[in-house]
């Protein structure tokens, strides 16, 4: 069956359908719409729906020369003998096993014992990567608000901060077979077919959709979910999807088009996610979008900005290193990983680095995207008249 939202329907009577570039040539009561409670200037609106947005990891074949990242259990064994490493993966001593593994010499689970001593997780060594240059420098030096850290080449030759990439670029759940997301990439990606993640973008106040020099941007998380065809394996474009009412989860950036491709100044973006039933959120400081507006009407790109530490970790309260095992990575590691390669939003009293800069891949198609407001008016024009 078809998901659609409650006015579905409605919604797209008013609206017509411009160019096959992608133009949303709306209603008034709909033009206008935004998060502010001013008034905005007269424009058009392109609307779009994301479908996908992974972490934007490389995967050249050299990028990991020293394997995978290493689980609990893949650290326990390299520190015994070989023999005592063959009786410890008999099957009548799995819980001895797991009982070493997963605690520390005093009996602490490891993912209440994150400062456990760990030699350095493994980490990509390739050059290349993808994402922005976000810092500024050429040679990632420490400034007054960043950490020093290594910058990655860009696929076109450009300087790129992708600290994410160093933790995540080697752990086979998020990178994955060759031509393929990881699991964990494909779980939170289920989110958004499975109805438990939406989020929207929109451009505002559009004159030219080749080039136009003032723009506004909006990224929302939706209140609706996404709509499907009948099999649940393709999501249907110029579906009427209403954002949130939570501002919480609205950011508003300026931008421009530049041939095509739309850029933002910085913004703070804050996404809701489903993540195979586990709800999270991810701060995304100092947001830039870099979006190619596609002849098909699609849209693909970028967001790039500074991940907050807890929202790039895996271990979050309550967590168990014999659940973490189950996706092959060890509490300790990747915590002092994070820590040790976040490079954004320096603490001016520690002086440590509270953020690492990130890199999400985002495809979108057309959508109409309802404001709150309207949602409520068309709700309101539409209920039977209560009658005494």
């Amino acid at each position: 069956m078809i998901r659609w939202n409650g006015n579905s329907r409605k919604v797209l009577g008013l609206i017509g359908l411009g160019t096959a570039a992608g133009w949303l040539a709306i209603s008034p009561a709909l033009a206008d719409q935004s998060p502010s409670d001013q008034a905005q200037p007269a424009g058009k609106v392109m609307a779009f729906a994301v479908t996908s947005m992974p972490y934007s990891l490389a995967k050249g074949a050299d990028d990991c020369p020293d394997g995978m990242v290493w689980s609990a259990k893949d650290i326990y064994l390299n520190s015994v003998s070989p023999a005592e490493r063959k009786r410890l993966q008999l099957a009548e001593n799995l819980k001895e096993f797991e009982q070493k593994a997963y605690h520390t010499t005093d009996g602490r689970d490891l993912c209440d014992a994150l400062d456990y001593p760990r030699a350095p997780q493994i980490s990509t060594k390739g050059k290349v990567s993808y994402g922005m240059d976000l810092d500024g420098t050429k040679d990632g030096h420490e400034t007054e608000t960043t950490c020093a850290h290594q910058k990655f080449q860009g696929p076109d030759g450009g300087l790129v901060d992708n600290q994410t990439y160093r933790v995540f670029g080697c752990m086979s759940n998020y990178r994955g077979p060759p031509g393929e997301s990881g699991y964990l990439e494909s779980l939170r990606n289920s989110g958004f077919r499975d109805g438990g993640t939406t989020i929207l973008i929109e451009l505002m106040d559009v004159k030219d959709a080749r080039n136009d020099s003032d723009i506004r941007v909006g990224v929302y998380n939706g209140a609706s979910p996404m709509v499907v065809d009948p099999s649940g394996d393709k999501f249907l474009p110029y579906a009427s999807l209403t954002m949130t009412g939570d501002k919480r989860y609205q950011a508003v950036a300026h931008g421009r088009i530049v041939d095509g491709v739309v850029t933002t100044d910085p913004v703070d973006i804050r996404t809701h996610y489903d993540e195979g039933g586990y709800q999270r959120d991810f701060n995304i400081k100092a947001a830039r979008l870099r979006l190619q507006l596609l002849p098909n009407g699609n849209m693909k790109g970028m967001i790039a900005g500074y991940l907050d530490m807890p929202d790039v970790d895996m271990t979050p309260k309550g967590t168990k290193q014999a659940s973490a095992e189950m996706v092959k990575y060890d509490c300790p590691s990747i915590y002092q990983a994070i820590r040790r390669y976040a490079d954004g939003f320096k603490d001016p009293q520690t002086g440590k680095c509270t953020a690492l800069s990130t890199a999400f891949d985002i495809e979108a198609i057309p959508a109409f995207v309802i404001h709150p407001e309207e949602a409520k008016k068309t709700a309101e024009a539409t209920s039977p008249t209560q009658t005494r």
